[in-house]
C-alpha cells in the first residue's frame, strides 16, 4: 500500500480486500456444500436401488414359491380324483 494515502483509504482497500476474501470463503463453502448434497443425494439413490433390488429379489422367490405351490396342488387334484375314481365315488366339480 502506498504511503501517501490517508488513513480512511488504506481501510476501505482493507475493507474492500477483506470483502473479496470473505466472498471467496464463503463460495468455496457454497461449492462444498453443493458437493455434500450430491454425495448424500447418490447415498440416498444406492440405498433406494438395494431396497428395489431386495423387493425384486423376493418378488422372484415368492413367484417361484406359487409355481411350485400350484404344481403341488394340481399333483394333489390329480391324485384324489385318482382315488375317487378307483373307489368308485364321483367328485362333484
Amino acid at each position: 500500500m502506498p504511503k501517501d494515502l490517508t488513513i480512511d483509504e488504506r481501510l476501505d482497500r482493507i475493507d474492500t480486500q477483506l470483502d473479496h476474501i470473505a466472498k471467496a470463503v464463503v463460495t468455496g463453502f457454497q461449492r462444498t456444500d453443493k458437493t455434500l448434497e450430491t454425495k448424500a443425494a447418490k447415498a440416498d439413490l444406492q440405498r433406494i436401488y438395494d431396497l428395489l433390488d431386495k423387493i425384486s429379489k423376493q418378488q422372484e422367490i415368492d413367484d417361484d414359491e406359487r409355481l411350485v405351490m400350484g404344481h403341488q396342488l394340481e399333483r394333489l387334484d390329480h391324485w384324489v380324483h385318482e382315488v375317487a375314481k378307483k373307489i368308485g365315488y364321483e367328485l362333484a366339480a
